[in-house]
């Protein structure tokens, strides 16, 4: 049987709803929303209390435009054939881009910085890892340690013949590795759930993220060691997430 997805709101928190033909499977937070609750947010209020609530908003709204213009046009690149001449493939996906109604609603600013951030990979040849895409903005759920559910940028076989989740970042600035444990948990916790939905073993999970002060992107790599030790404490998170907000 075919399923349904539903987004819904909980408690101000985002969730799916996954229902087949006949009736509801599940009700899942999200892997953001989860991460989200049980971080440690006190920096992030620091930070907004220095700069104040109005300008951090602001900010946070421009970082999440220029996102979402930077991951449409690398799922663009990436939808086209592989077989495409580097120049040919790009100059298609500028084009498509121009009638592409996701990125079309947004302002210039975004769509210059956003052009910008996903230039970068073009420009370190960060796609010529990717031998074939298996899925791109995929949603993904599990009924497993209490279920959660998201949305995967990409799943593909990689040149060495690996199966990876490849996750897209944007930031202002180069980021200490550090710094990315939200993203270390999120991608190992997709990694699991291509494993439930799909049956595929993604064997290492890529990190790309692509910054506005320089023109070279970070990547970062997980092996299956990695996966499996922030698999485990994602679990711990998740946890902790249903023990704040039990299932209804």
């Amino acid at each position: 049987m075919s399923e349904t997805i539903k987004r819904i709101e909980l408690n101000g928190f985002r969730y799916y709803q996954v229902s087949n033909q006949t009736h509801i499977l599940g009700t899942y937070p999200s892997v953001t929303s989860v991460l989200g609750e049980t971080s440690d947010k006190s920096g992030l209020e620091g930070w907004r209390n220095s700069i104040g609530h109005e300008k951090a908003d602001r900010i946070g709204r421009d970082a999440a435009d220029r996102g979402t213009v930077m991951h449409r046009l690398c799922e663009i690149y990436l939808n086209l054939p592989d077989t495409m001449m580097p120049k040919d493939r790009l100059e298609e996906t500028l084009s498509l881009s121009r009638l592409d109604d996701e990125i079309e609603k947004f302002d210039n600013r975004a769509k210059i910085v956003g052009g910008m951030l996903f230039f970068n990979f073009i420009k370190a040849g960060s796609f010529n890892e990717i031998r074939k895409v298996i899925a791109q903005e995929q949603f993904l759920w599990t009924h497993r340690d209490g279920g959660y559910a998201g949305t995967v940028d990409n799943v593909s076989e990689l040149i060495n013949g690996e199966h990876a989740i490849v996750d897209f970042k944007t930031a202002r600035k180069p980021k200490d590795e550090k710094w990315i444990e939200d993203y270390k948990h999120q991608v190992a916790a997709y990694s699991v759930a291509v494993w439930d939905r799909h049956k595929i073993k993604t064997t290492t999970c890529r990190i790309w993220i692509s910054n506005e002060a320089t023109d070279s992107p970070q990547h970062f790599t997980m092996g299956q060691n990695e996966i499996k030790e922030y698999y485990f404490k994602f679990r711990d998170r998740l946890t902790k997430f249903y023990e704040i907000h039990p299932p209804a």
